[in-house]
């Protein structure tokens, strides 16, 4: 037996203090005078994307887009790439511009860090959602909740999850997975000598004790104390985390306001102390019933801004001779069974006006690159203001306020503390935050805004029009990729004629593409775009031949792109539907050159989609009244499953060993493979045929009970589903 750990931690949200670490060290070194040559291309690639961010969110979209391509194409060796790739993933989602943010995710996904890494999978798997792919969803998103549970992105997973689940009508998985929503958290977070957690947050306790999946499967509820310094005391009962039941999870909602004890609510203030208590009853060394305690100090990080006059959303500027309001969140503060109030301070800058550089006139300087670099602006103090802000009531931890910014010179107006201003100054709210969860050194915590001074009432439009081919060749694959859907769309509900009509326009305006690419230099991506969209439109069209040539066009011309595979996986299946037995064995080929290539996404489904190819060969073969040998076709699905359990596949191919060993009356293996499959597969859209089998060889080997309870679950879980009416049936058969 392992010996049990706990470990606490506040739901919380924050920078990561090792890059933060590592960017002051690589700036440390360059002062003093050190070799850090990746240092400062990191930090370039940071200066880059920090730009771009805010190209975008001031509107400069497509000069942000283009800068966000390029810390990827400049700094290819950087950290920063796959940052800047999840920025620019999560402007293509907002955007609508699903398939443009997938490569970017891709990128991401191998990130070094294991939050941008969890992020990438959640960002795959909510696509995957919102395009009603279910299954992937489920792959991704479980991923996240599997391998990076202490990633706040495993909430949004469980709740991606269960909303997957409530739309196919499996309403008691959905509950399951709802329920999952708020258990993930972060791992310990410790500053200095002490283990910190958020105030007004769930707190979590982690425990590490393999005892604790015995005593589950015997039917008993370990449970955690929690006991705030001020006296409240409340229990939680621990659930299992993950799939392999080592580690555990126990939670209390804690709130300010007081309470009685065995609410469920544990009432702390921000500076208390919290102790949680587990015993453990059976230690590594035979010790029964040790009290295991740790210890947890409740602290508020701060938060201030300038909002507009809802106190809702935070504003960039504020005018001259209007009221600017300001919100402070710390419960830190919050320190009498009253509204309490804090001052903040309002500090008015200037920038000076700019020396004229007679450097850049001299011959030999290069201007651009001076540009180029970024400049320190050092703002000047214009005044300064103190002002006080209350707390919206007993125990919020919010308070709220406003001064005026006035022009110099101008009366004050309006019951605002005023504070003189000029047009383009900056204005800065801020107050020191003593206790927080970054460390244990106070931080200045501020807001900062413009001064707008009048302003146009006048609409304005700005219009931009491209003549380049690049945007020309853009705009015509757009439409053929519509085109595709649209044909997609009508050949899936049977109007075979009007999708291929759909598919026709389509290819002509990838005809369109081909000749302004032989009168004008195009893009390679979008010429490879173009190019998958032409076979996807001959598939709708059923003209198997043309799609393959067109895919063998692409691989003739780009031997290295990244599309291979997807050019590859398309000519396999073209020959996959055929009815020729040699068009089969040529799709095992093109599967297998699938799987030698170093890197692709598409390994998994051409291991898969080998073992169907093969069972039909076998199939075909076999002479009629024979059973068919299927050993072969069970190999690829059982490397499937092996080598690629993350995968959509894994749960389809344990699917096809399981009928298989049905098959073979190997009853004992199949209940192995079942059982193992509802455990790392419980989103599966095949699950309630598994059950169902289950409990049809659990009734063949005898074990009645098991065979009613497989049945029951069946209809609990799936009372939509294909397999209810079968476990309807056999539940008569059996009372």
């Amino acid at each position: 037996m392992k010996k049990s750990r706990t470990m606490i931690t506040g739901m919380c949200l924050m920078v990561s203090l090792l890059s933060i670490a590592q960017e002051e060290a690589a700036t440390t070194r360059r002062r003093r005078g050190g070799d850090a040559s990746v240092d400062v291309t990191e930090l370039r690639a940071k200066r880059m994307m920090d730009n771009a961010v805010e190209l975008l969110s001031t509107g400069q979209k497509e000069r942000g887009v283009a800068m966000l391509e390029a810390v990827n194409t400049m700094f290819p060796e950087s950290k920063t790439r796959f940052t800047a790739s999840l920025a620019l993933a999560r402007y293509q989602i907002e955007q609508k511009k699903f398939d443009d943010a997938l490569p970017h995710l891709q990128l991401a996904k191998e990130s070094p860090e294991t939050e941008e890494q969890a992020e990438a999978w959640f960002q795959l798997g909510a696509l995957a959602f919102h395009q009603a792919n279910f299954n992937e969803a489920f792959a991704n998103l479980r991923r996240v909740t599997n391998e990076f549970p202490g990633s706040p992105y495993a909430n949004h997973a469980y709740d991606y999850i269960g909303q997957a689940h409530f739309k196919q009508g499996r309403w008691g998985k959905a509950v399951e997975a709802f329920r999952m929503v708020g258990t993930a958290v972060p791992d310990n977070l410790v500053v200095g000598d002490e283990v910190l957690a958020e105030a007004g947050q769930r707190l979590f306790v982690k425990v590490s004790d393999q005892d604790l999946k015995i005593l589950k499967m015997l039917g008993e509820n370990v449970t955690v104390s929690f006991e705030a310094e001020s006296g409240d005391t409340e229990t939680s009962t621990l659930e299992k985390l993950g799939r392999s039941g080592e580690e555990w999870l126990a939670s209390i909602r804690m709130a300010p306001e007081p309470g009685e004890s065995g609410d469920e609510i544990l009432t702390v203030q921000g500076g208390e102390w919290i102790t949680v208590t587990y015993i453990d009853g059976n230690t590594e060394e035979g010790d029964v019933d040790v009290k295991k305690t740790s210890r947890v100090r409740i602290v508020s990080t701060g938060a201030v801004s300038i909002t507009d006059g809802a106190y809702h959303r935070s504003v960039k500027g504020v005018f001259a001779g209007q009221p600017a309001y300001v919100k402070l969140t710390d419960l830190d503060l919050d320190s009498t069974p009253e509204a309490d109030t804090v001052e903040v301070n309002i500090t008015v800058e200037y920038e000076p006006e700019e020396e004229e550089n007679e450097l850049a006139s001299i011959e030999g300087i290069d201007v651009n690159e001076l540009e180029a670099e970024e400049k320190e602006v050092e703002w000047l103090e214009r005044t300064s203001l103190t002002i006080t802000l209350t707390e919206t009531g007993p125990h919020t931890g919010e308070f709220r306020g406003a001064f005026r910014p006035v022009l110099s010179g101008e009366p004050p107006e309006g019951e605002w503390d005023h504070v003189e201003v000029q047009a383009n100054d900056r204005v800065r709210v801020h107050y020191l935050d003593e206790t927080h969860l970054r460390s244990t050194t106070p931080v200045d915590r501020e807001a900062m805004v413009t001064v707008v001074v009048g302003g146009s009432t006048e609409p304005q439009s700005i219009v931009s029009i491209a003549n380049d081919a690049d945007t020309q060749g853009r705009k015509l694959l757009i439409e053929a990729q519509l085109l595709h859907r649209w044909g997609s769309i009508f050949k899936d509900v049977g109007l075979e004629e009007s999708a291929y009509m759909k598919a026709e326009e389509g290819l002509g305006k990838v005809d369109e593409i081909m000749k302004l690419t032989a009168r004008q230099s195009i893009s390679r991506e979008i010429l490879e775009q173009a190019f998958a969209v032409k076979w996807n439109l001959y598939l709708v069209q059923n003209e198997l031949n043309a799609a393959i040539e067109t895919c063998m066009a692409l691989v003739r011309i780009f031997p290295d792109t990244d599309l291979v595979d997807l050019a590859f996986m398309n000519i396999a299946r073209a020959r996959a539907e055929s009815d020729e037995l040699s068009d089969k064995r040529e799709a095992l080929k093109v599967y297998d050159r699938v799987l030698d290539l170093p890197e692709s996404e598409q390994k998994a489904e051409a291991r898969f989609r080998m073992g169907e190819v093969t069972e039909e060969i076998i199939k075909m073969e076999t002479k009629a009244g024979t059973q068919p040998n299927l050993a072969p076709a069970i190999g690829h699905y059982q490397r499937c499953a092996d080598t690629y359990p993350n995968s959509p596949f894994a749960g389809d191919a344990y699917n096809k060993i399981i009928n298989y060993h049905i098959g073979l009356r190997d009853y004992t293996r199949s209940v192995e493979l079942m059982d193992r499959v509802v455990q790392d597969y419980p989103d599966a859209p095949w699950l309630d045929r598994v059950l169902l089998q289950w409990g049809v060889v659990a009734h063949r080997m005898g074990q009645v009970n098991v065979a009613k309870a497989k049945f029951l679950q069946v209809l609990e879980e799936y009372p939509n589903g294909p397999a209810a009416a079968k476990a309807t049936q056999f539940i008569n058969q059996l009372r």
